[in-house]
């Protein structure tokens, strides 16, 4: 993994297990299971009780392996232009913030 591709959280039934790449299985009880890389707390309000489209559901077997494959490459591209924009968004608010103040300096002298 090269240093700017960005660890992705993976949860499994909405607990966190680790961050990607995760190279060992995780051990999971009998049954159908979530896997996802959003937290249960982060989703849309709307559709938290049903599958988007970043989420897997698979049913495991005792003592069988399953292979889940999350398309993270989009989403690392996701969340790096999300950090961007936050960036850009706080400059722009800081600037704002300096021409009121200095509107208020010029104001009030």
């Amino acid at each position: 993994m090269d240093s700017d591709t960005a660890s992705i959280p993976i949860y499994v039934d909405g607990t966190l297990v680790g961050h990607t790449p995760i190279n060992n299985p995780i051990p999971v009880l009998q049954g159908v299971h979530t896997v996802s890389h959003h937290p249960p707390s982060l989703r849309d309000p709307f559709i938290q009780y049903g599958l988007i489209e970043e989420m897997k559901q698979v049913y495991v077997f005792t003592g069988d392996t399953v292979t889940v494959y999350l398309n993270t490459i989009v989403l690392d591209a996701e969340l790096k232009q999300a950090k961007l924009d936050y960036r850009y968004t706080n400059y722009i608010g800081m600037g704002l913030f300096f021409i009121l103040f200095w509107q208020l300096w010029i104001i009030s002298s």
